[in-house]
């Protein structure tokens, strides 16, 4: 009787192909989530205008 043949590739591979695409959509939305934090006029990381006050020398 031949031994039986039990093949994992293809569940890999599905298993694969939802990883990358978890991991793409994860990418996206951070970015898209720091594209609109940078749009707040209130962050203090952003460097839109002067900083401190101006000394003459």
């Amino acid at each position: 009787m031949p031994p039986k043949r039990t093949s994992t590739s293809e569940a890999l591979a599905i298993t694969q192909a939802a990883i990358r695409k978890f991991v793409a959509d994860s990418v996206i939305a951070a970015l898209k989530a720091q594209a609109i934090t940078m749009e707040n006029t209130s962050n203090p990381d952003r460097n839109t205008g002067p900083t401190g006050t101006p000394v003459a020398k």
